[in-house]
């Protein structure tokens, strides 16, 4: 990652202080280059021996007699890192190839110089950095990446005969675009949405209800109708397929798509939020309150009427937060003003944790008693009373209270379709409960097996990465057995606890590596089910290829990841001894964060 282009920062601070900088802050450009399993990046010297002569020929850069004497200039290189093929870095080189590819380019074509960029030390306009980190109109977004961003081409500033791919945050195809250019990396550049000059069909700006959208990071999507974000999200899944799963694609062994099912909430669904703030280095005790929120989207200027909303430092000052919950809203409301009269106490940056704490209680409780009790944000405005919302759930005849937690180690308890579910606030939890009971129930019916001829069989069930229990327990009704396996200590005893107190008696949860379940695993194969629900990272390869020495009837496979999901997929169909057994049955992407670019995917397997 290069610096801004400003030519009155850049001709203030020495070389060696730029490069400090890029050193500290490039964690765009350390993730920029991938494993053996992605396009690699070519690289970038060819501008080495130019820059040599015109750096050794210019006193004011440097002395002559450094030549005389012999020494040798020693150029600043940049050195690219691996990234995992299916993080968002990874999947962006697989959209810049099918991108040039529809424009009929090449790598070669848009690679950029990044060692003359690295080794600029001319101070004014003509500068390598000025020309590639400038201001560029009627740019036409071109597609969308799977991060939200849409995708361009553009003119290379520097080489008549090359192009660069640009990425721009807010951008939609079909977009006429003017835009700021400041970060280059080896094939593609980074800029800010300046202005949108010609709007694209899709794009309906009088949708957005945040005044924050637009700068802050957490939403891509508002401007959007709700029934063209399932589109989008179905094309991830889509396009995840495709870029990691191409021998299932080039067989036809993948089933159509399903539709992207809908969040029940598309707005105030979020449990969880984690604002926070930073500390600069240099500063030993704050002189004004930093701001408290979430990051912004590099530097755009296209929402004019909202531009001055939560300042323009790298963290944006956040009020509140139309995606999450009200209690949630309520407690970063709290937490803000506490943070108004103590902020001077902080000496280092520090995330607040805001975190939905459900009870089901009796309609004949003293609600406010109870809640006196509770640890949770208080209202320092309300005689620093504990905040609540009381609830009633229809569906199942029972009455809620809300608060929200701020410690990380308290208990807190989620309620899904008429379960309840506990675990400690800092550890992970879907986020979206309104959306649970669909998946639960739609995970549920696909891992029923079908009776043996005609008769009733028994029926067991496998969860790996089974967590504080969510899916064991939504699962358990027409089973016989469940057991849940799940490497934290504290996840399984939370899930036996969750068991017990939903009246489950199915269920068996044990503390081990998935990777070695299968070892230990008691129940007949031909008459079980199993949840893969794993981290964003997906499975490794010992696992899936002991998941298909088991064999199990059936598999269903929870991602929040759908593209290490299709990794996994295709190497356990095309690449392990029994995957040749089985064929997809269903694939399709759940939305549980409207607004957003993310999708969960849920594919299912059957063994014929």
């Amino acid at each position: 990652m290069f610096l801004r282009n400003s030519s009155r920062l850049i001709s203030a601070l020495p070389s060696s202080t730029i490069l400090r900088h890029y050193h500290k802050n490039s964690f765009i450009s350390k993730m920029s280059s991938l494993n053996a399993t992605v396009p690699s990046a070519m690289p970038i010297d060819n501008a080495a021996n130019e820059y040599r002569k015109r750096v050794l020929s210019d006193s004011s850069n440097e002395p002559v007699q450094s030549q005389k004497k012999g020494k040798k200039l020693k150029l600043k290189k940049y050195k690219a890192k691996k990234v995992d093929s299916t993080s968002p870095l990874g999947v962006l080189q697989f959209e810049i190839d099918e991108l040039l590819n529809s424009e009929n380019l090449t790598r070669k074509s848009v690679v950029n110089d990044i060692s003359s960029i690295l080794n600029d030390k001319v101070k004014d306009e003509s500068s390598v950095t000025s020309k590639y980190h400038r201001v560029v109109t009627d740019v036409k977004v071109l597609s969308v990446s799977a991060n939200g961003d849409g995708l361009a081409i553009i003119d290379n500033p520097v080489e008549d005969n090359k192009k660069q791919v640009v990425i721009i945050p807010f951008g939609l195809p079909g977009d006429i675009v003017e835009i700021r250019v400041f970060k280059t990396h080896p094939h593609y550049v980074e800029s800010d949405l300046l202005k949108v000059i010609k709007k694209s069909d899709i794009r309906k700006d009088d949708l957005i209800k945040c005044k924050y959208f637009g700068k802050c990071s957490g939403c891509q999507y508002q401007f959007l109708t709700y029934d063209e974000q399932l589109i989008m999200k179905r094309n991830t899944v889509a396009n995840a397929y495709k870029y990691f799963a191409p021998k299932l694609c080039k067989e036809e062994l993948i089933p159509k798509i399903g539709d992207t099912i809908a969040s029940p909430l598309q707005y105030g669904y979020r449990t969880k939020l984690t604002p926070h703030f930073d500390v600069p280095r240099k500063v030993k005790e704050f002189e004004e309150k930093p701001p408290l929120g979430f990051g912004q989207k590099g530097r755009p200027h296209w929402r004019t009427e909202t531009i001055s909303e939560g300042g323009s430092a790298s963290i944006l000052d956040i009020e509140e937060c139309i995606i999450g919950t009200d209690i949630i809203n309520k407690g970063m409301s709290n937490e803000r003003k506490k943070f108004d009269e103590e902020f001077t106490k902080y000496k280092k940056g520090a995330t607040f944790l805001l975190r939905e704490h459900t009870r089901v209680i009796d309609s004949n409780t003293n609600v406010g008693k109870i809640i006196e009790e509770e640890e949770a944000s208080k209202d320092s405005s309300n005689d620093n009373k504990i905040s609540y919302i009381e609830l009633n759930d229809e569906q199942n005849n029972k009455p809620l209270v809300k608060t929200c937690v701020t410690n990380s180690r308290q208990i807190v308890t989620e309620y899904v379709d008429g379960y309840t579910f506990q675990f400690s606030a800092g550890e992970f939890f879907q986020n979206n409960n309104s959306i649970l009971p669909v998946v639960t129930q739609y995970v549920r019916e696909n891992l029923i097996l079908p009776d043996v001829n005609g008769e009733s069989a028994p029926r067991y069930l496998v969860d790996c990465y089974c967590g504080s229990g969510l899916f064991s327990i939504c699962s358990s009704k027409g089973v016989d057995k469940v057991i849940g396996v799940e490497i934290s200590a504290d996840s399984v005893s939370f899930a036996i606890k969750n068991a017990e107190n939903n009246g489950v008696k199915n269920c068996n949860f044990i503390v081990g590596k998935a990777e070695k379940l299968f070892e230990s695993i008691d129940v007949p194969n031909d008459r079980t089910s199993v949840i893969l629900d794993p981290p964003r990272k997906g499975c490794d390869e010992l696992f899936l290829k002991q998941l298909a020495e088991y064999n199990p009837a059936k598999i269903v496979y929870i991602s929040c990841n759908v593209h290490s999901q299709a990794r996994d997929v295709e190497y356990f169909l095309k690449e392990t001894e029994n995957g040749k057994l089985y064929k997809m049955d269903s694939l399709r992407g759940f939305d549980f964060f409207p607004q957003t670019h993310h999708v969960e995917g849920v594919c299912v397997l059957t063994r014929v």
